[in-house]
């Protein structure tokens, strides 16, 4: 072959293979618009059809006649009876006061003589509601002097405990001001305006404010407490999510964190830091002289494995999150689509059998059983598909599915450990949703005070969402609990305080059958 075919073929194979590698570029950059235009326009839902994840797996699945075993006579489907509209509203109406209001027609009040009552008709209930009420505590004491010695120093009743000397706050008061916030993510200006307008009542957000400083310094004691019992369980789980903080100076932003711990059963934690770096832990896990040990389950942010391996005098397992590495697939679903239904019809095989766990109350020795008999050969099913789509060059790294097995693949060691330890949630969710309510109250309020301040926000946050798991109205618990913290002495009176404590102390009245 002569010199000039030689430099053609080399020139001929370095085209096909730049062409190669820009058509792999487009796909990417393809397949990062449409991922662009799904999160702007498209559902977040990552729920799959069935129908479309059977014939995504069975393309023969469309050729098949659909089977005719119903009997031709049976009522069609929009013939069955339905339910009662408002079922649930209409039973929860069923424990409220009833005020009734009987209607008379007005021949029987023109002639009442003339008319016997038959029956009454059909009840028409309606629902009603009165806007918060404000009123004044007003403390009224008596000054006294004895009538046979004039001449003694007069007596007259102390004060009892108050939040605030000085000031018109109350338990009562300062829980609504918080359970409107962070519960229902009212900020505080809102606040301030609603109760101008609709009482007439004028107390600035500054005094808010202030106020929410004294509610989180008396719940202080509280929030280490829990701090404290976190710290020596034996399995945590943890997220971080960034939050904006106002910077002093130039009236812009900046960014901070929100570390998110949850232990199931016991609780979850709000840590507010400036740094999403490793070090961030140590405030929660390696506070005072106890440090935490055991299971340390969390995403795969390269902080915590980092972390983990600083701790020489302790011994921390960590366990990964299944969600994230099926939101990884799902996210990959139009790339090689039949291996990706695959692979998320495996793992929602996995959840089926967290699912029916979870209904059976089953405790950590059961799950461990059913996971080693059930859910072991599915992940070790997975595990050798996905070594094998990693070395297929169809599958390029930069591509999604790409992305989504070297995610995998990083992570499944520690996936392993939910299999092995009956304690250990198959995914880290339990703690994102932890999340959730802090992104809704940013669209309200859209930033914390200060860099100073977050601690604040971390504490009432903390006490708030520890209640709303429990099914039960915060503002309930933090009057009740600020009552007590003006009596409370010492930390053996803490672990009565908390908000579990608290809701089974209190238990909600039984519904009407």
């Amino acid at each position: 072959m002569s010199k000039e075919e030689q430099d053609k073929d080399a020139i001929i194979a370095e085209l096909i293979e730049s062409n190669a590698q820009l058509t792999a570029k487009v796909e990417r950059l393809q397949s990062m618009l449409d991922a662009a235009i799904k999160m702007l326009h498209g559902s977040k839902s990552e729920k799959l059809d069935p129908a479309q994840l059977e014939l995504l797996l069975d393309p023969e699945a469309a050729k098949k006649p659909v089977a005719a075993d119903c009997d031709q006579d049976a009522p069609a489907a929009d013939s069955r009876p339905k339910k009662k509209r408002n079922s649930k509203l209409r039973k929860s109406l069923e424990n409220l006061p009833v005020k009734v209001t009987e209607l008379t027609p007005d021949e029987v009040l023109a002639e009442p003589d003339a008319f016997r009552l038959i029956r009454y008709a059909d009840p028409s209930d309606k629902l009603a509601v009165k806007p918060a009420e404000f009123w004044v505590e007003r403390t009224v004491r008596g000054i006294y002097a004895r009538k046979d010695n004039p001449y003694t120093p007069p007596v007259v009743a102390p004060l009892p405990p108050c939040l605030l000397e000085g000031s018109v706050l109350t338990p009562s008061l300062l829980a609504n001001i918080i359970a409107e916030k962070f519960c229902y993510h009212q900020p505080l200006y809102r606040q301030e305006w609603r109760m101008r307008i609709a009482h007439d009542i004028h107390i600035t957000r500054n005094i808010f404010s202030h106020w929410m400083n004294v509610g989180a310094e008396r719940l202080e004691p509280l929030y280490k407490h829990l701090a404290k019992k976190i710290r020596e369980s034996d399995y945590v789980q943890v997220d971080e999510t960034p939050i904006k903080y106002l910077k002093p100076g130039n009236g812009k932003t900046a960014q901070a964190y929100f570390w998110v711990y949850n232990v199931p059963n016991l609780g979850v934690l709000y840590d507010w830091k400036n740094e999403r770096g490793n070090t961030a832990l140590d405030s929660v896990l390696c506070a005072g002289e106890s440090s935490f040990n055991g299971v340390l389950q969390c995403d795969g942010y390269s902080a915590y494995p980092t972390w983990i391996g600083k701790q020489k005098s302790a011994t921390i397992e960590q366990a990964a999150c299944m969600a994230h590495v099926r939101r990884k697939f799902f996210e990959a679903k139009d790339d090689h689509a039949k291996l990706t239904r695959w692979v998320l019809h495996q793992i929602s095989l996995l959840y089926g059998i967290e699912s029916r766990l979870r209904a059976q109350r089953a405790g950590p020795a059961l799950r461990e059983a059913v996971r080693c008999a059930e859910s072991r050969p599915i992940y070790q099913r997975l595990e050798t598909v996905f070594t094998k789509l990693k070395q297929r060059s169809s599958i390029t790294p930069r591509s999604k599915l790409g992305e989504a097995l070297h995610y995998a693949l990083g992570q499944w060691s520690h996936i392993e450990t939910y299999l092995r330890n009956g304690q250990v949630e198959i995914d880290n969710n339990l703690a994102e949703n932890a999340v959730r309510p802090t992104k809704l109250g940013a669209k309200n309020w859209m930033f914390v005070g200060g860099e100073d301040t977050g601690w604040r926000s971390a504490i009432l946050f903390t006490m708030v969402e520890n209640c709303r798991r429990l099914g039960r109205d915060p503002h309930a618990y933090l009057e009740w609990v600020f009552e007590r913290l003006l009596t409370a002495t010492n930390q053996d009176d803490y672990e009565q305080l908390m908000p579990a404590a608290w809701a089974a102390a209190h238990p909600l009245p039984s519904k009407a059958a």
